[in-house]
Formats: structure tokens, sequence, C-alpha cells
């Protein structure tokens, strides 16, 4: 195919990955990005097998098992006697059955991770302070407009750019997002300022009538991440940046466990935020001529299978490899939305439809339900490198 740069819209977990996947196959690309500079949200996110397994291929492995923590098991607790309901093993035995760790990281250590990889390879290859505007197309090629009065040409433009996507929204017809109902705070605590059995096993949840409270151990132990959802009609911002109160979570989880609340309790003011769930309808079709979608771009995800940032990592490794593979850039596109969309709504439809045996009123009977999860429907088998392209 064309010499010209594949221009990837968005340097995020999934923008970055395919950056560095294109790289890696000989694929001349370019990242651009809004901020004037890259940083993370401070927060933790899940690597399942799935999406280490992925990194592994791109050659972090060494970066990952320096910076992620692999809990040892997981469990599933009790909102007010804190009694385990579920045990899950991790460790060793993830690795034996699915042939990767299982990981649990801050998004920042994983994002520099990634643009330091990218950048090892092409010092140039991401542009910041490039909010983009727009985009044109013609048989020969694709321009990016932004906003700041520059444009980029290439063969081929992929919208990397999150939930509120403004490539797509110059290629679909936009429905407005809908409210699930479910409002989320996020927060790091210190880990020395909670009781050690508070983190004990290192990653784990509390299920209550209309409440989750999921944290786990990221930077080796040093700092608990945690989400807690309620379900609720009064709030209705869609955005991961809205500072909340430490005292409005409290009160919110006043009925859960003395372990729960002293997490909660500890988190710094500054690092507690809230937002709304929304959820979208699956699109059939990610690509229109020389332009496509990846990640949340694609298929925006709830966060109630921590499946979000993994689906835009495998999303990257299989964008790299259909482009590496094809003739030319509509049988690469055609190859990539047929690996990939079915498996996407399959993730965002499930993600939508788990959180109710979370928020079921009989906490006690959770272990006899059909406790239908990532695992069992067999997200963690999945190889990016591996799945025919």
């Amino acid at each position: 195919m064309s010499d010209q740069p594949v221009m990837l819209i968005g340097a995020g977990m999934g923008g970055l990955t395919c950056a560095l996947a294109m790289q890696r196959a000989g694929i001349a690309v370019k990242v651009y990005e809004q901020a004037p500079e890259l940083a993370e949200v401070g927060a933790g996110l899940t690597l399942s097998p799935n999406g280490s397994k992925a990194l592994i291929g791109l050659g972090l492995e060494s970066e990952l098992a320096e910076l992620a923590d692999p809990p040892s098991y997981q469990a599933v607790h009790h909102y007010q006697t804190g009694r385990v309901l579920v045990r899950i093993d991790r460790g060793d035995l993830t690795l034996e059955q699915y042939g990767a760790p299982y990981y649990q990281i801050h998004r920042a250590d994983l994002h520099r991770m990634l643009a330091d990889a990218v950048r090892a390879n092409d010092p140039d290859g991401i542009c910041l302070g490039h909010e983009f505007e727009r985009f044109t197309q013609d048989a020969t090629g694709v321009t990016a407009y932004f906003t700041n009065g520059n444009s980029a040409s290439g063969r081929a433009l992929v919208g990397c750019d999150g939930v509120k996507s403004p490539v797509r929204s110059q290629m679909h017809v936009q429905e407005s997002p809908k409210f699930t109902r479910y409002v989320a705070w996020r927060g790091l605590a210190p880990a020395a300022k909670v009781p050690a059995e508070a983190v004990d096993p290192p990653s784990g949840i509390y299920i209550g009538p209309g409440h989750l409270f999921v944290r786990y151990l990221i930077r080796g132990g040093e700092t608990v991440n945690y989400v807690a959802f309620v379900e609720r009609d009064d709030w209705q911002v869609e955005s991961w940046s809205q500072r909340s109160t430490v005292k409005e979570v409290l009160d919110e989880f006043s009925e859960f466990h003395e372990l729960v609340r002293a997490i909660i309790g500890s988190t710094p003011p500054e690092l507690c935020y809230k937002w709304g769930l929304f959820s979208r309808r699956p699109l059939e079709s990610w690509s229109v001529g020389r332009v496509s979608l990846l990640g949340d771009a694609a298929h925006p995800t709830l966060p109630f299978m921590g499946q979000g940032a993994v689906m835009a990592i495998e999303d990257g490794i299989v964008l790299a490899r259909c482009m590496a593979k094809a003739d030319n850039l509509s049988e690469a596109f055609l190859r990539y939305e047929s690996a990939r969309v079915a498996r996407t709504t399959m993730v965002m439809e499930n993600s939508a439809r788990i959180i109710h045996r979370f928020f079921a009123p009989d906490t006690d009977r959770f272990a006899e339900g059909n406790n239908q999860n990532e695992e069992s429907l067999g997200l963690f088998h999945y190889d990016a490198w591996g799945v025919p392209v």
C-alpha cells in the first residue's frame, strides 16, 4: 500500500497501541493529540490476560512486569458484613490458563509506557496541540484539519478520540447518548493510610442493593484505586474530570463495611471525581472510505466488566495486522471490521447487562446466581496477535 502515513486522531491507550503496532509492522503513522502535553487521568485500570497478551506481543513484557501489579486472587464481598461470597484465584493460575498475566496498573504508567515506545521509534510520531476539527477525503487520500489552523494528509485516518469522538460525529448520524441511571466515583487513596485488611485480597469488590464498590492495589501496592457505583437519577454529566467530595461518597456508602469506608475516607480531596454513565447503541460499521474508528470512538463500553481499555488495545493490534496484510485500504478495513465488530458489540451488550447481578437486592444469594462475567464469557482466551484477519 501507499507510503503516506496513517493518521491516528487521539493519543489514548488505543491510539498509542495502534501506533506502536503499526511502527513494528513497518507502516508509516502519525498520532495527533489535542492536549498540549500527554497526561492520563489519575486512575487505575485492569489488564485482563487478553490485554496483557496484546501488550507483551509489542515487546512491553519487562515494562509491564515492573510497573503493573498481578493480584494473587480476587474476592466478592458482602457490602455490610464483608463476608467473602466468591473467591477467584489469579496469579500463576491465570498465567497457566490464558498464557498471560492478569494485571492492575495506573493509567498514567501504561500511557507513558506506550508513548515512550512510540517516540523511541519516531521522536516526531506524536503531534501535540492538534485538536481535530474535520476531515475531507477523495480517491487518493484524506486530509485532517485542526483548530490551530494546521492540516495534515495521509492515506487513511482513524478516530481514536474517545466516547465523544468528533471523527465519528462526522461519519455517522449521531444519536443522543442515554443516561443509564448509574453514577460513579473514582478515587485514589494511599495504602499506608488504610488498615491492611482493607486491601486483602489485593483486588476485590463489595456488592449491595443499588451499590457496588470496586477496589484494587496499584503501583507496587502503594495506592488503592477504587470506583464506586450507585443507581440514581440526579446526575447526568458525562465527564471523567468532574470533581466531587469525599463526604459525598461516604454519605452514599454509609451502610457499607467499615473497611470500604476507611478507603473512601483516606482519599485526598483532589483525587475524588464523579461522572454519569451513558450508553450508546453499537455501530454496525466503523468505516467510511479512508476513515475508520477504534476503541471507545467505535464501541463506547460501560465499565462493569473492566474491558474498555482492553478492547481499544485489541483494536490497535488487529488494525495494524490488517493494514500490514491487505493489498489495499478497503480490504484492510473490511478485515478489521470482520475481526472486531462482533466481539466488541458482544462486550458492549454484556457490560450493560452485567451490573444488574451486582445490584441484586438479595446480596447473600449472589454466589448461587448466574455469575456470568468476562472470564466465563471466554474473553480472556482472545489473542489479538493470533485471531484470523
